[in-house]
């Protein structure tokens, strides 16, 4: 499967319906000294209307479908922002959708997206272990298999988004991607370096979420025996391929960031900015105000998403601390 080009990833937002909405840019300021003369700026994707920013992809996915495919339904896994986007995606083309969630999965998000009409079949195996229920799924209800990490429209689909962020804000110099398969980071480093290839583009990741950071140092995907975050949105514990092939082209580097960075972001997020983010579309933020990147440079984090639980709010607080 060869690389996503700008050109799909422009066909994909050409292709997007209203209800995939462009979302605003907001500077944000730590405190009253920076209002006018910002460095951080959010891409607000958590005010998509399922929450997060996977829309874009799963949009971008069932239209690509042939009409028969469409007409068998899909089956896909999921973490649960995915399983919301590809429901109200099927809803919208009137496909029927089938996700495999682990029994772990915020019962916030299962709700949700049984909420709009998908099917949810409870996996309680290991999460690599995931899209082989898929297949078998597949095959016993005659189904569609989306393989959400692997599949060329996903990636296109995320691309949009860094397509937007270039159009509103044209002199940024350094974009700021959380990571877990990779489409997302893959999709935006696609687009941002084939249009401005002078932009930094840098993923973000949990250090015990920290499957890419050691594929691109491997050279090559690689799987982590252990993962531990509170950032359960950034799941995957090791990039898809077809995402990998373009992290490693585009994307200029992955930094790593501690829990209570994640804590602090998403706090800060909520007293100074007013943004509701889960603790997997904080860590871009954190990235920034922990000073893992360069702060003096144009900067938009992208808050990916902002579907969480009361107790997981409360235990962000915890982790932040004083601050």
């Amino acid at each position: 499967m060869g690389y996503v080009t700008l050109e799909e990833i422009e066909a994909a937002r050409r292709s997007l319906p209203p209800i995939v909405r462009q979302t605003p840019l907001l500077p944000y300021a730590s405190d009253p000294a920076e209002i006018g003369c910002e460095r951080l700026f959010l891409k607000l994707e958590n005010l998509q209307a399922i929450g997060a920013y996977k829309v874009r992809a799963a949009f971008t996915m069932i239209a690509a479908l042939t009409p028969e495919q469409r007409a068998r339904g899909i089956v896909f896994a999921s973490s649960g922002n995915f399983a919301q986007a590809f429901a109200l995606a099927g809803k919208h083309y009137r496909v029927r959708t089938h996700v495999v969630m682990l029994a772990s999965t915020s019962s916030y998000k299962v709700e949700a997206t049984r909420a709009l009409g998908a099917e949810v079949d409870l996996f309680d195996g290991p999460a690599l272990d995931r899209q082989a229920r898929v297949e078998e799924l597949g095959r016993q209800l005659g189904m569609t298999v989306v393989d959400t990490w692997e599949e060329h429209p996903i990636i296109a689909g995320h691309g949009t988004l860094g397509l937007e962020i270039l159009d509103d804000l044209s002199d940024v110099e350094q974009i700021l991607v959380p990571v877990s398969s990779g489409g997302l980071a893959a999709g935006v480093a696609t687009a941002v370096k084939s249009r401005a290839s002078h932009v930094r583009v840098i993923g973000v990741q949990p250090r015990g979420a920290n499957a890419a950071y050691l594929s691109l140092a491997a050279g090559h995907p690689v799987a982590i025996d252990v993962w531990h975050s509170i950032a359960d949105g950034l799941s995957a514990r090791r990039p898809g391929n077809h995402p990998f092939m373009h992290l490693k082209r585009y994307l200029d580097e992955i930094v790593l960031i501690e829990e209570r960075d994640i804590a602090v972001a998403h706090v800060m997020l909520r007293r100074r900015a007013k943004i509701i983010a889960e603790p997997a579309g904080a860590v871009s933020v954190a990235a920034f105000l922990s000073g893992r990147v360069d702060v003096s440079k144009r900067t938009v984090a992208v808050v990916s998403g902002g579907n969480l639980t009361d107790e997981t709010m409360h235990e962000l607080e915890r982790m932040a601390g004083s601050h």
